[in-house]
């Protein structure tokens, strides 16, 4: 915490812009742990199919993370709750999703912020598109002593205007600077086809 401060205020932003991003980061953070969209699809079908045990197992382990009290993380276990997250979605949603994972853990034990890679994969997921299995969503992620690199990309949803436009996406990177500063690099652009985004974070 100390770094973190040491870093906004030498940075000289008002403190007024510096609530701003705390109280959306708190945001954040709650969204990625507590995702009722996510809770309810997953409730739902444990109410329809109650024999469904390895999903009621996956469920419960996933809730089990997400209800502790830690504020800090290893690479590791980040990306292990990001697989979770992506198989429970998987199992709810309407259509087949295809998802391709590319993995470069060189630093596994990195301290993280808990939930600070997950919203990226929250914004592919449901404002994405994804019944064209032409169009599998990518997640590529590295992880070095003092780098992460999460490039994610999915296929674009032409019912919605713009993808990176929205409150989640919004709060997120309020919480990005706030927790990182000038310590973070985040692209989000999109063609016809494809939306991407490309996050670095430095330690």
């Amino acid at each position: 915490m100390d770094r973190l401060w040491n870093r906004l205020w030498s940075s000289k932003v008002p403190e007024n812009l510096h609530e701003q991003w705390k109280d959306k980061a708190k945001l954040s953070f709650v969204n990625s742990q507590f995702d009722v969209e996510l809770i309810r699809g997953c409730l739902d079908k444990i109410k329809d199919d109650p024999k469904n045990t390895l999903f009621l197992q996956a469920f419960l382990a996933y809730q089990d993370i997400v209800s502790q009290l830690e504020t800090q993380n290893s690479a590791e276990a980040e990306i292990d709750f990001m697989e979770r997250y992506v198989f429970l979605f998987s199992q709810i949603s309407a259509v087949d999703l295809s998802v391709v994972w590319t993995k470069k853990i060189e630093y596994p034990t990195l301290s993280v912020p808990r939930f600070i890679l997950l919203p990226l994969v929250q914004n592919a997921l449901w404002q994405g598109y994804h019944a064209a299995e032409k169009y599998p969503m990518k997640i590529k992620i590295s992880v070095f002593e003092k780098i992460i690199s999460l490039d994610i990309t999915n296929h674009v949803n032409h019912h919605i205007v713009d993808q990176k436009v929205n409150d989640s996406v919004e709060n997120y990177q309020a919480r990005l600077q706030y927790e990182f500063g000038d310590q973070h690099t985040l692209i989000m652009n999109s063609n016809a086809h494809t939306f991407r985004a490309n996050l670095t974070l430095r330690f």
